[in-house]
């Protein structure tokens, strides 16, 4: 069985004009609430045997953050420069290249890939896929190869704002 682990980013800052979007940083925010979806993550006992996520600044401070929660060693993650501004067809071979060994994955990105992603994998996709959502997926499997459009069932979706 293998599971992955959707991580949109955390809320970032616009207050820089003159900052390209690659390099935006988390706001007040999103500093707050990547540290406490990996609280809830933990809470639901989930463990990624790896954390892969963009190598966008937002998306790997909201990776790092996350990961600390889970106590997964941050200099661990793997920042994979695809991912920034993929297509459903660029993340859907990211996810299906993974290798065997790795049982649970954590993949930290953006939208509109990510909830591409996850529709395509399960059709159960929620109609918003806010900033720092977490959508979870069992696949019944033992290869990453072996994926295929809707083999995914979720396992849980959580966002910050949803315990308000």
């Amino acid at each position: 069985m293998k599971t992955l682990c959707l991580i949109r980013h955390a809320k970032s800052s616009w207050n820089d004009e003159y900052v390209e979007d690659f390099e935006r940083v988390l706001n007040s925010r999103g500093l707050s609430d990547a540290p406490e979806m990996g609280r809830r993550l933990m809470q639901r006992g989930y463990q990624p045997d790896l954390i892969v996520s963009s190598s966008a600044f937002r998306a790997m401070s909201t990776a790092r953050r996350i990961a600390r929660e889970l106590a997964y060693d941050p200099q661990q993650i793997v920042a994979d420069s695809r991912i920034y501004e993929a297509s459903l067809s660029r993340l859907f071979e990211i996810v299906q290249s993974m290798p065997d060994e790795v049982n649970a994955l954590a993949l930290v990105g953006h939208n509109p890939g990510l909830h591409y992603l996850a529709q395509h994998l399960t059709g159960a996709a929620p109609d918003e896929f806010p900033t720092c959502a977490v959508f979870a997926i069992r696949f019944d499997l033992a290869s990453w190869s072996a994926i295929t459009p809707l083999c995914g069932k979720l396992l849980f979706y959580d966002f910050p704002k949803s315990s308000e």
